[in-house]
């Protein structure tokens, strides 16, 4: 039996294909070029490379599959390879590959945003649709060479326009690409030098590469293509690397010792590779699939194997399960001392070890946190044996834990089962400290000591979420200023007793002034409206029919559960991309979130929404750039149905002041229904119905 290559065959018969010959060639290297993605840096931290090897425990299966998804996909091409397919299978088989690493990586990013660690912004944005566009102008160009395939390379190159104009139109999470380019246009008038409008014609060539190569591919819809690699082709799998390698280049000189520059050259490699492949597997596929034959046959096998990938993919990329019923014992004094006294000065002694002497043996302090860690598990042995265990692997692992710290959380969630389950209400947060310690920045991980004081449990949109609110009990750090926190991987959000109560304060003092205040102006019209606002506050307070803490606590309540209902997935909405336009992603997401529970807790049952209003209020008259002044701004106006903000985007403070008094003036249910309106407007979907579940006292 020969073992010739059927595609190196195909040259020394009357059926010479070029395309297929093209795939073999391609095939040899560019499925390399493909898995480089995966040995790339995951990411930089502190000037420190985190490779795929050092996140392995740090990722969640989902997330770890999206990230081998191109050296899986490399090594399954490679095995094509050595079987010797015929080039139309092997051409089915690479797009069915193709298919299953991308939806590998769509559902993993999606999962692992769930997570301590997402997955990098390489692999995790919209570039699908581009990168097709290139390839199905570099795939259909040639295939108007031949009048048996005209029609069909006509179609592909139509469709290459159609995927690039959905990429420009499509905002996906964020603002549409389009958008964005009309901004670099309007713009450039009002730039200063040459110099940058040479910079910003530069961007705005490299964000319109994919649909002036699709447009030029349309040369060839009426003149057909005479070469079997027509320049349009070459130019679509090689002009947007060259362009981007140039940029890269012309950086070094300045660019600050480090891997960036490597890890952009790599991601030029990976572009390389990952739109050649794909060109020329359809390149070669389509004319096959048109007709009866094995490649039909392979396309039925790929497309089931694909099936079977993705929808493993999807139930391991569940979300994490929402909903719970905390401990229902009571406090000891024990648990008071464990959580209250013996692993705050275990952390405090970490702390002292890792800022002071990480870089040399340790020595006495070293031996101090081990004394601590002991400290504890004894502790922890005298109330239960599987909250000891849960400490005793937490202060194991406290040792080697690894810059991303998803193992730090895992740990600490499995102390809070471990309390759970032993019917103790305490509850550890995560957190993580930054310093800088001979020259090198450095992450710390702590976690804060709470008791739960209360559990209240909700149904919203057929699923069930539960709060905890919060008493805390260590002081390794002064304060907290949230009144609340919400994290996506954990089951429930915490409202933080101790901030509502200084919040309280913060009000009634302010209250109490003459003439009232709901804070200190920055300026004088801030004033005016800070002013205002405590008017408005002192006439809210005398009609409430509770007090003011509880009224903030159920504010704050409702505030976090919408968070913990939104998820790390929710839509970004039109207001926040025409308030913020250009501005950074992580921006956007952030006051997209926030306008979405600050929106919410004006429903809060049993509080006047009139004081969520007041709650917003400060931060748009003082807030400025904060992201929480955008957030006020933005639903302050949806509320008073105007802008407050003037056609420059500054804070038109008489506008906010007039919405003030208009709103007062509303009865509750009337301002909630414009709230509600408000939400549906921003996110073009109804609020989730919550209604309150059986909420029982926990503790104190």
């Amino acid at each position: 039996m020969s073992h010739a290559d059927p595609l190196a065959e195909a040259a020394d018969t009357d059926d010479y294909d070029p395309a297929a010959l093209r795939l073999t060639g391609r095939a040899l290297w560019m499925p390399a070029a493909l898995g480089l993605a995966t040995l790339l840096p995951y990411e930089v931290i502190d000037g420190h490379p985190q490779f795929l090897w050092h996140l392995i425990g740090e990722l969640p299966l989902a997330g770890l599959l999206a990230y081998l998804a191109p050296l899986l996909t490399a090594l399954g091409l490679a095995g094509l390879r050595w079987r010797r397919l015929a080039p139309a299978s092997f051409a089915v088989a690479t797009l069915g590959a193709l298919a299953g690493c991308a939806l590998l990586i769509r559902l993993g990013a999606d999962a692992a945003a769930w997570d301590v660690t997402a997955l990098p912004e390489s692999f995790s944005r919209r570039a699908a649709l581009p990168l097709l566009a290139l390839a199905m102008t570099a795939a259909g160009a040639p295939l108007t060479r031949s009048e048996r395939t005209r029609r069909l390379g006509h179609t592909v190159l139509g469709l290459a326009v159609c995927v690039a104009v959905v990429f420009y139109l499509w905002p996906g999470r964020g603002e549409a690409p389009g958008a964005t380019l009309q901004r670099l246009f309007t713009g450039l008038s009002d730039l200063p030098h040459w110099r940058f409008k040479v910079g910003y014609v530069i961007l705005a060539l490299l964000m319109l590469w994919p649909l002036l190569v699709a447009l030029a591919g349309l040369v060839y819809v009426a003149r057909p293509a005479t070469d079997p690699s027509p320049l349009v082709s070459i130019v679509a799998l090689y002009g947007l690397p060259l362009m981007l390698g140039m940029l890269v280049f012309r950086a070094l000189p300045t660019a600050p010792e480090g891997w960036d520059v490597f890890t952009a050259l790599g991601g030029i490699v990976v572009l390389v590779g990952g739109v050649g492949l794909l060109a020329s597997a359809l390149e070669v596929a389509l004319p096959a699939l048109v007709g009866a034959g094995p490649a039909r046959r392979t396309l039925l096998v790929t497309t089931a194997a694909v099936l079977v990938v993705g929808g493993a993919q999807a139930w391991i990329a569940r979300p994490p399960a929402k909903g719970i019923d905390w401990a229902a014992g009571g406090p000891t004094a024990q648990a008071d001392a464990l959580f209250g006294e013996a692993l705050p000065r275990w952390n405090r002694a970490r702390f002292a070890w890792d800022r002071n002497t990480r870089a040399t043996t340790g020595g006495q302090a070293l031996i101090e946190v081990r004394a601590r860690g002991n400290a504890v598990v004894q502790a922890a042995a005298e109330i239960d044996a599987g909250l000891a265990e849960a400490l005793k692997r937490l202060i194991q692992d406290a040792h080697t834990l690894h810059v991303a710290g998803r193992t730090w959380h895992e740990r600490i969630d499995a102390v809070n089962t471990a309390s759970r389950r032993a019917g103790l209400p305490y509850y550890l947060d995560p957190s993580v400290v930054t310093f800088t310690r001979d020259g090198e920045r450095r992450r710390h991980f702590r976690m804060r000591s709470y008791r739960v004081a209360q559990v209240r449990r909700y149904e919203a949109g057929g699923a069930r979420y539960a709060t905890l609110h919060v008493e805390r009990l260590d002081d390794l750090e002064a304060g907290q200023p949230l009144l609340g926190f919400s994290r996506d991987r954990q089951p429930f959000a915490l409202v933080n007793l101790a901030e509502v109560r200084d919040f309280e304060r913060e009000l009634m003092e302010g209250a109490a002034e003459s003439p009232p205040v709901c804070g200190t102006g920055r300026n004088w019209s801030a004033r005016i409206g800070m002013v205002r606002c405590g008017a408005l506050l002192t006439a809210l307070l005398k009609g409430a029919e509770a007090p003011l803490g509880t009224l903030i606590t159920r504010l704050t309540d409702r505030h976090e559960l919408q968070h913990q209902i939104d998820g790390p997935h929710l839509p970004m909405s039109s207001a926040v991309l025409r308030a913020l336009p250009g501005r950074s992603p992580a921006l956007q997401r952030r006051v997209n979130r926030e306008l979405s529970a600050y929106t919410a807790e004006l429903l809060a049952d049993g509080v006047p929404p009139q004081l969520g209003v007041l709650h917003l209020a400060p931060f748009a008259l003082n807030g400025r750039n904060h992201y929480l002044a955008h957030v006020a701004r933005l639903v302050i106006g949806a509320l008073g149905e105007r802008s407050v903000t003037s056609a420059e985007g500054e804070t038109d403070y008489l506008a906010i002041v007039q919405v003030l008094d208009g709103l007062a003036r509303l009865t509750d249910d009337a301002l909630r229904a414009r709230a509600r309106a408000a939400w549906a407007e921003f996110y073009g979907a109804d609020l989730p119905e919550v209604s309150v579940l059986d909420a029982p006292a926990q503790g104190t």
